[in-house]
C-alpha cells in the first residue's frame, strides 16, 4: 500500500514493495514481494563520484583508502563533516537526503563499473517502535579486509535485480539481460550514546528475532543499501578484495523530515 509519494521519486510505502528507477529509465526487474519484509520507505539515489577516501575510517586523511563509489552527497571526501553534509548537493531524488552512502568500487578487469542506480531502504524490523537516526550517526557494515565469505544477511550479491536469488558472497557473473545487485544491511539497534565508535560498529548492534539487546536498547530502521550494476565478467572484483564487500553511511538528512518519515513506520 502506498502511503505517499514525495517529490521527484521518493516513495513512502507500507507493507509492500517498490522499485525506484532514475527519471526516464524503466525498472530493470520487478521486485520480489518478500523484500524488504516490513514497513519501509525508500529513496532512489544516482551515482555521484568515486575517490580513494573514507570519511569514517580515514577521516581527514585523503587518499589512504581503496577506491570507493558514492551515492547521495556529492561532496563526500576525507574532509567530510556532519556540517558539510547538511543541506549539500545530493544525487538522491529527495533534496532532504544529503546523507553519504558508499561502497568499494566494482572493477571488471582494470575498468571501474558505474552503478546504474542506487536504492536505500529504511525498514522497520523490530517489535518496538523505531526512532530516527540522530544527526551525524555513522554506520559501517561488512568487513573491509575479509578474506573469507561474510554472512549473506549482512552483504550479498545477486543477479536479477532487487530480491533476486540465489545470493552470493562474491561478485557473480550474471546473464547479459540480468542486473547485478549488491545489498548491504546495517545494524538497527543503537546504544543511545555514541554517533561512532573506535571500530565504527560497536555503538550499534543487530536486533535478534525483532528485539534489541539491553546494551543497545534504541530500535532504529534497518538501512539496506542497494546498488544495481550492468552485468560483468567473471574477472570482476571490488576494490577491497573478493570477499571484502562493505558499506558506509553518514546521516545527512534534514532531521525533521527524517523523523517524520521514520515515525510513519510505527503507525
Amino acid at each position: 500500500m502506498v502511503v505517499g509519494v514525495l517529490g521527484g521519486g521518493v516513495l513512502l510505502a507500507v507493507s509492500g514493495a517498490a522499485f525506484l528507477a532514475p527519471s526516464g529509465q524503466s525498472a530493470p526487474q520487478a521486485v520480489a514481494a518478500s523484500f524488504p519484509g516490513g514497513q519501509y520507505f525508500a529513496v532512489a539515489c544516482g551515482f555521484s563520484h568515486t575517490n580513494n577516501d573514507d570519511a569514517i575510517v580515514f577521516a581527514g586523511r585523503p587518499g589512504l583508502s581503496h577506491n570507493h563509489t558514492y551515492i547521495g552527497n556529492r561532496s563526500t571526501s576525507a574532509a567530510t563533516t556532519v556540517a558539510s553534509l547538511l543541506g549539500g548537493r545530493t544525487s538522491c531524488e529527495s533534496e532532504d537526503d544529503a546523507s553519504s552512502y558508499w561502497v568499494p568500487t566494482l572493477y571488471d578487469g582494470r575498468n571501474s563499473v558505474t552503478p546504474l542506480t542506487g536504492i536505500v531502504y529504511y525498514t522497520k524490523r523490530t517489535h518496538a517502535d523505531v526512532t530516527a537516526f540522530p544527526a551525524g550517526l555513522k554506520l559501517v557494515s561488512g568487513k573491509s579486509r575479509a578474506k573469507k565469505r561474510q554472512p549473506k544477511e549482512v552483504v550479498s550479491w545477486t543477479c536479477g535485480g532487487v530480491g533476486g536469488k540465489p545470493k552470493t558472497a562474491a561478485v557473480p557473473q550474471c546473464g547479459e539481460d540480468d542486473v547485478l545487485t549488491l545489498q548491504v544491511n546495517f545494524r538497527n539497534c543503537w546504544n543511545g550514546k555514541s554517533l561512532d565508535s573506535a571500530n565504527h560498529k560497536s555503538h550499534m548492534a543487530f536486533a535478534k528475532r525483532g528485539s534489541c539487546p539491553s546494551t543497545h536498547p534504541v530500535a532504529m530502521p534497518t538501512l539496506s543499501l542497494i546498488l544495481l550494476y550492468p552485468p560483468v565478467s567473471r574477472y570482476a572484483r571490488v576494490s577491497s578484495g573478493k570477499f571484502a564487500t562493505h558499506g558506509d553511511f553518514i546521516n545527512g538528512w534534514d532531521q525533521a523530515k527524517l523523523e517524520l518519515l521514520v515515525a510513519s513506520l510505527n503507525s
